[in-house]
């Protein structure tokens, strides 16, 4: 089991110095620890544990694992096309793959192998960023071939989460309350002040702009501006809150741990909560093309048919 935060610096014991290599392949590598998932095209790549890289062609019904060059925990993925993905960990790892996840390469970035990457962000196939632990900030604009490293505020809070919010403004969401915000692609941030010093762990962008951080204890905070001010949503329960999805019936979910999940109705101003068969953590949640959940987490990956509105208890 690993302990909280599920995708943060010490998630899970860490890999000794010097033991990287080639992923071994894991018959059961789909129920071990997976950290992300994301969409390429039509096809749904997950990471995790050991250097775990696994594809489905199938809505996530079935996976199969691909070959990768190390055994570092990955962290985070995505894929801006359908084609061109990256991937990010410990042991300062970062790979590529410009075949649909087929095949992977390790790129160099110039860190040392104490540094743990928390999560990586392309806005196209040339222009993209990776945060981690300790603060860590890289951006290349030559699809990795180069990174620039910078300090986006003078404490080394983890950088848990990079997004892209709807009016182009990027946001960085860590611990200690840590919300910051660039209008400028990412050459300067300036801090966001939010009535909560936990650590954030995501950022839903809404379509109508609308912003909605999540963290510890069940916070959920909401901005219709975006991001310069935030304000609270009511939520139901003190529960870890790790990631979160707007489905099309336009239900938002956020991914809890122990099986707790928040659904909002009415664009995250409230949430109920909602338990379905699952106890375990869950480390990223996103909509299938069939309209299914798809949740990965310490036991691998689930589908999981969404929740109706009869299904959910009145919000608190």
């Amino acid at each position: 089991m690993f302990s909280h935060p599920i995708r943060g610096a010490g998630s899970d014991a860490p890999e000794p110095l010097g033991a990287d290599g080639p992923a071994y392949f894991a018959s059961l590598a789909a129920q071990s620890l997976l950290l992300d998932v994301c969409a390429a095209g039509a096809r749904l790549v997950a990471v995790g544990e050991r250097g775990h890289i696994l594809l489905s062609d199938d809505e996530g019904r079935t996976w199969r694992q691909v070959p990768a060059p190390t055994r570092a925990t990955l962290t985070a993925v995505h894929f801006p096309d359908s084609r061109h993905g990256w991937a990010v960990g410990h042991l300062g790892t970062i790979l590529h793959s410009g075949d649909g996840g087929e095949t992977w390469e390790r790129l160099a970035a110039g860190l040392d192998r104490e540094s743990v990457l928390l999560d990586v962000m392309f806005l196209n196939v040339s222009e993209g960023f990776a945060v981690g632990a300790y603060g860590l900030l890289l951006h290349t604009l030559d699809g990795g071939g180069t990174w620039e490293k910078s300090t986006p505020q003078p404490e080394q809070y983890h950088l848990n989460r990079i997004v892209r919010s709807p009016d182009g403004a990027l946001l960085l969401a860590g611990e200690s309350g840590t919300l910051l915000r660039s209008s400028d692609g990412g050459r300067s941030w300036q801090p966001v002040r939010a009535p909560y010093d936990g650590s954030f762990f995501g950022i839903v962008a809404l379509p109508d702009g609308v912003l909605l951080a999540h963290g510890l204890r069940g916070h959920v905070f909401r901005s219709t501006n975006g991001g310069a001010g935030w304000r609270p949503a009511r939520t139901p329960a003190a529960t870890l809150l790790m990631s979160g999805v707007r489905l099309r019936s336009g239900l938002i979910v956020l991914a809890g741990q122990s099986g707790n999940f928040f659904v909002s109705a009415d664009g995250g101003q409230a949430f109920s909560l909602w338990r379905p068969d699952l106890t375990t953590g869950v480390a990223q949640i996103m909509e299938t093309t069939d309209s299914q959940l798809l949740l990965v987490g310490e036991k691998g990956v689930r589908r999981l048919a969404p929740p109706g509105l009869a299904e959910l208890p009145a919000v608190p």
